[in-house]
């Protein structure tokens, strides 16, 4: 009981953490009269890949103001009605009407349903997104942030098992049925929030295959990828190196 309470209390302060650092880059925008094209990573991963380290990897590559949002602090978010209305409200006007347009458009098509956890869902993967340089793991971001860097892990099964074996203490066959279990379950989030396969093919900028890379040499990749990608990321003038400032 006693962890879970610090657990929560972890997310919490990470949650009021994030709402503060999208607060200080949408100040800066509006300062400087600047709607900037933020960088955006998207990372969907396989278990057994490393996705959770690659993660952690590439953001002490970048360095600040780049954040982590994995699973648990985007659903924290999605859960929580008064902080979802505070991080929203967080952003300008024209940046909350364009947020309600998508969700809107999504619901016309009867992609998402309403009012539910998809709709939240796609609220905050808009607000993070408007707020830029973050890395999203999983909650099919890609299929919802076009613009993004939108990064692809895979591995062999062999080595996927022998990961997971390690990473979770498990049986040979034990981890190929958590794999088969986690497979099937994120393709079909995938397919009730987006109406869309995990895989499909457009759906990625960069796929790549883990299983001679460590998570520092994966890092590496993506990182090269994000400054083709986003090259105003060198330029000292730009609202980037505003928001790197802070």
């Amino acid at each position: 009981m006693v962890r879970i309470s610090e657990d929560l209390r972890l997310v919490d302060q990470r949650v009021t953490e994030s709402i503060l650092r999208l607060r200080s880059i949408e100040e800066i925008q509006r300062r400087e009269r600047t709607r900037a094209v933020l960088p955006v990573i998207t990372i969907s991963r396989q278990i057994g890949t490393g996705g959770s380290e690659v993660a952690q990897k590439l953001v002490e590559r970048l360095g600040p103001p780049w954040q982590i949002w994995d699973q648990q602090l985007i659903d924290a978010i999605a859960n929580h009605a008064e902080v979802r209305k505070e991080m929203v409200q967080s952003l300008d006007e024209q940046a909350q009407d364009e947020i309600a347009t998508v969700v809107k458009s999504l619901l016309g098509v009867g992609v998402i349903e309403s009012p539910s956890y998809h709709k939240h869902l796609v609220e905050v993967l808009l607000t993070i997104e408007r707020a830029g340089f973050a890395i999203i793991l999983g909650r099919g971001a890609n299929f919802l942030l076009p613009h993004a860097l939108r990064v692809r892990l895979k591995a062999s099964m062999p080595v996927r098992i022998e990961r997971v074996m390690k990473q979770m203490n498990l049986t040979r066959e034990q981890a190929e049925r958590a794999i088969r279990d986690s497979d099937r379950q994120r393709a079909a989030f995938v397919k009730q929030m987006f109406g869309r396969q995990i895989d499909e093919e457009g759906s990625y900028d960069l796929v790549i295959y883990t299983d001679d890379l460590s998570p520092e040499g994966v890092a590496r990749i993506i990182h090269t990828a994000v400054l083709v990608k986003y090259p105003d990321l060198e330029k000292p003038s730009s609202v980037y190196a505003l928001v790197q400032k802070r």
